[in-house]
């Protein structure tokens, strides 16, 4: 098969305007993965599952050597590392770079020394995040990207709902024009119809984590039918 049209020539079934989620199997059922350059939805309700499917996507980036930009807000940045590594995915590398929104609220603005991490002030610093981001797209520029945002839930909680659409369509704009895929993680019900409608008009891709009883299953307009998945010592795996 010919590059030109899309396909991996190395793996002729796996399309290379996608990124790998991390997930073999999903990873065959999507063509490869995520688009490529692409925003991608994950809403779950509180349980592991759409951070650990984050977790995957990571690794998957650190280990094909693509840099791995996350902006957290809920945990530290070593917390997130030990949560990945608690569901027998490895989220450490030197490409893991982090725009840490949390540690300065919880250590009276020290923030954090870890390596690779840039401290912003907080989830409502959204101008300061801005610019730590066109900073780190300089900085970038040419490489392969992947963004995380866990979570962007949060973000709601600290600022109106115009100033962070407008911020979101600021950095959207410019991880698209990085040729980066972009993760997205928000929190099931914990937001307004409007807001989740405003959002959706800003992503490519939209997956949905779905509880019913003891079963989960990963929901989404690239499925034919709902994906059954568990969560385990292994991370995320398709049943």
């Amino acid at each position: 098969m010919d590059g030109e049209l899309g396909i991996n020539v190395n793996n002729p079934v796996l399309r290379k305007d996608r990124m790998s989620t991390g997930v073999p199997q999903l990873d065959l059922m999507l063509d490869g993965g995520y688009k490529n350059p692409s925003t991608v939805l994950m809403i779950g309700p509180s349980g592991p599952e759409k951070n650990v499917l984050a977790y995957h996507f990571v690794a998957a980036g650190i280990a094909a050597g693509d840099t791995v930009l996350y902006i957290n807000t809920d945990h530290t940045p070593d917390e997130v590392e030990k949560s990945a590594g608690q569901w027998g995915v490895n989220i450490k590398g030197d490409n893991l770079l982090w725009l840490d929104c949390y540690s300065a609220t919880v250590s009276q603005g020290a923030g954090s020394m870890k390596p690779g991490v840039k401290t912003i002030s907080g989830p409502s610093a959204l101008n300061e995040l801005s610019l730590a981001i066109a900073e780190e797209l300089e900085a970038l520029a040419g490489k392969r990207l992947r963004v995380v945002f866990g979570s962007f839930s949060t973000f709601a909680l600290y600022n109106p709902m115009d100033s962070l659409f407008k911020f979101l369509s600021l950095v959207e704009g410019r991880f698209k024009k990085a040729g980066a895929t972009t993760m997205l993680l928000v929190e099931e019900g914990m937001h307004e119809e409007k807001f989740l409608m405003t959002l959706k008009h800003n992503i490519d891709e939209e997956f949905i984590i779905k509880v019913s009883a003891e079963e989960k299953f990963l929901s989404g307009p690239q499925f034919p039918i709902d994906v059954p998945i568990r969560v385990g010592k292994l991370g995320v795996e398709v049943e």
